[in-house]
């Protein structure tokens, strides 16, 4: 273990020192870039420094001071004449006289120099690119894992196993889940056409990405797992599996990486497949045939039997709230609307109340089973003036089964796949279920406040491990689903409740132990998946051209976009990151391997070269705009003008500096 430790240990180490070592070089390709041109025009270069801030290394080679300096956000090329902490070079005459100065050059001299450092990263970003592909890119393929109930891409009917193949306008044969989060977060607020593969024939609808309470303009989907199970670099003898579930209770045991090859008797080709297959046959004992990491094709499947996974439930029955979002071409469109209901299910002239007949959690279920049967829903629906109409509503659920779909994140629904519609599960008790854990300690009419997990005590450090943090529910929360799916999720937890009571002044504790229901069954066993990855290469030296020149390509139009999303605020301010978050995603990257770590540089370099040349004054950009304006004009801007515009400029990036670190560091410390 020790060694492992160490070797683990030592990665990390190699890893920082690429990190470090590619960050360092895309900053010393953009300065190389004016140093270089400066030198071809003739202009003195009094230094050339990776770093700002203090000097921590010098060394002088002719007339030129290279260096490194404390402050790892850039560099400079301090040339004679041209100083972006004394603005008033620029306009000095007497600098200007001097034919090794900057000023002293012509308009387009001063150009090619102020624009070289774009010019090079533009160029080496494409270098990066090609070199990363014929060396071959991970990526996770645009299929969708998982889509959260109510959100756009759920209502526009997207599913578990589409594979988008266009999404905005943009399209690759090889579409990577990273291409349609791009796309969605830099769209412009109207319909994103979405095209793709559903069970191999093509679909085409159209998403409305959500901004409200998030950082970037999203809709909803997950990318899909592959048949993996996990690994864990640091914790080779960690299973892959949740505790307490049934993978973890199976014999033998699975390992981190065995592959799912087959489930019974059906060779299993995808992870959508694998689910729809356990939720088909969620109430029997089955047969996972996987391969261990490592082993040959030719060895036989290892076989690990895995017994049903019950509902962990408390015996309360909640309110249902109203219906939030209905599917497009569900059997639900154009007859029920959002707002409305749910009281009642009339099944052959038996009607049943929900909430104290059914459980609210239980009709995703209790639907699926009466597939291709007609039902009728009972819905109060509101009325522009007036108390709200009974309705009933007569529709066919189709087979999909519930709980595919699971609530993800506070104030999520949970959705009803077989009907197509979504909607909230309040935290009023309606019912107490006779000889559950509830029973006698929580009452009809009952409010939940709070909902706290418990877990049993760490036998072997004594001490109780990581706990959810606690949901609170206040006047008009609807977060009892996200709740009750923690309770799956922390199996052998007790759940402290905080209740409210009619009539009550002061709330009081409850400290429960869920129970399983032996009727009511989960699809998923309890697996812990590594994500589905592919890998891109290029069979030829053209190709590796033609992916460097349109990922370069494509890298600009998103750093375009996202600066002008950023003023039009579809992005928030929150969401950018500076180099603390740089270097972090870098590492990540370099984990990856080197392909990867040398892709990131070539975004990095694009990104550079884009944020460079934005016409801000001490920017590249704000230069080549004074430098335009000289030229049109036949003389340059006033002293005044340059050194006001420069303070400003410079207050400018100092102000974002300070605000990405900021976010960098409270990220880090309190997370986000």
């Amino acid at each position: 273990m020790a060694i492992i430790a160490a070797i683990s240990s030592v990665q990390d180490v190699i890893n920082i020192l690429y990190v470090a070592i590619g960050l360092g070089l895309v900053i010393f390709i953009h300065e190389l870039g004016h140093f270089a041109v400066a030198k071809w025009c003739g202009v003195k270069v009094e230094r050339f420094s990776i770093g700002f801030g203090p000097i921590l290394w010098r060394y002088t080679r002719g007339e030129t001071e290279y260096a490194l300096s404390a402050i790892p956000f850039g560099g400079y090329v301090k040339m004679l004449g041209q100083d972006d902490a004394d603005p008033s070079q620029l306009t000095d005459q007497s600098i200007a006289r001097d034919p090794r100065s900057f000023t002293s050059k012509s308009v387009p001299q001063r150009m090619a120099i102020i624009s070289a450092g774009v010019f090079n990263n533009m160029v080496s970003a494409v270098l990066f690119f090609m070199l990363a592909f014929m060396l071959g890119v991970q990526y996770q393929p645009a299929v969708i894992g998982a889509v959260v109930p109510g959100m756009p891409a759920w209502e526009a009917g997207l599913r578990l196993g589409d594979q988008l193949t266009s999404v905005a306008g943009r399209a690759d044969p090889q579409f990577r889940f990273m291409d349609v989060r791009q796309a969605i977060a830099l769209s412009d607020g109207g319909p994103v056409k979405v095209s793709g593969l559903r069970n191999g024939k093509p679909f085409e609808t159209e998403v409305t990405p959500q901004l409200k309470g998030q950082l970037v303009p999203t809709i909803g989907i997950e990318p899909e797992p592959g048949l993996k199970l996990a690994e864990y670099r640091d914790q080779p003898k960690e299973t892959p599996t949740l505790a307490g579930s049934p993978a973890a209770l199976a014999k033998p045991g699975f390992q981190q990486g065995d592959l799912i090859r087959k489930l019974d008797e059906i060779e299993i080709e995808n992870y959508s497949q694998l689910l729809h297959t356990l939720a088909e046959r969620r109430d029997q004992t089955v047969e996972f045939h996987v391969r261990r990491k490592g082993e040959s094709p030719d060895e036989p499947l290892h076989v690990v039997s895995v017994e049903p996974n019950h509902f962990r439930t408390l015996g309360l029955r909640m309110d249902i709230g109203k219906i939030t979002a209905i599917q497009k071409g569900s059997p639900a469109e154009g007859k029920l609307q959002v707002n409305d209901k749910i009281t009642h299910l009339v099944v052959d002239n038996v009607t049943r109340s929900i909430g104290v007949d059914i459980d609210p959690l239980r009709l995703p279920g209790e639907l699926a089973r009466l597939h291709g049967r007609e039902v009728t829903l009972r819905v109060k629906r509101e009325v522009p003036a007036g108390d709200p109409e009974v309705k009933d509503i007569v529709l066919t659920p189709e087979n999909r089964p519930g709980w595919i779909e699971r609530p993800m994140g506070l104030d999520c629904p949970i959705s009803i796949p077989a009907i197509g519609v979504a909607y909230h599960v309040l935290h009023h008790v309606l019912k107490v279920e006779p000889g559950s854990p509830a029973e006698g300690k929580v009452f009809e009419n009952d409010n939940i406040l709070m909902v706290q997990f418990v877990p049993p005590k760490n036998e072997a450090e004594g001490e109780p491990d990581r706990e959810p943090k606690p949901i609170e529910f206040k006047e008009d929360s609807r977060n009892w689903p996200v709740a009750f799916w923690l309770m799956q999720e922390v199996t052998d937890w007790k759940v402290v409740l905080t209740v409210k009571s009619q009539g009550k002044a002061e709330p009081r504790t409850v400290e429960l132990v869920p129970q399983p229901d032996t009727e009511w069954y989960i699809p998923l066993r309890g697996f812990m998946m590594q994500p589905l990855t592919l890998v891109r290469k290029a069979g030829s030296i053209q190709e590796a051209v033609v992916l460097g020149l349109q990922h370069t390509r494509d890298s600009i139009v998103d750093m375009w976009l996202t600066v002008r999303r950023l003023t039009q605020r579809r992005i928030s301010i929150k969401a950018l990151g500076g180099p603390i978050r740089i270097a972090q995603t870098a590492y990540l990257f370099s984990e990856r391997g080197i392909p990867d770590l040398i892709l990131f540089l070539g975004i990095l370099s694009v990104s550079l070269a884009v944020l460079n040349f934005l016409p801000i004054p001490v920017l590249d950009g704000g230069h080549f705009m004074f430098l335009c304006w000289e030229g049109i004009r036949g003389k340059p801007a006033s002293e005044r003008v340059v050194m006001a515009a420069t303070y400003v400029g410079l207050l400018m990036v100092l102000s974002l500096m300070v605000w990405v670190l900021y976010m960098d560091i409270s990220s880090l410390v309190v997370g986000r």
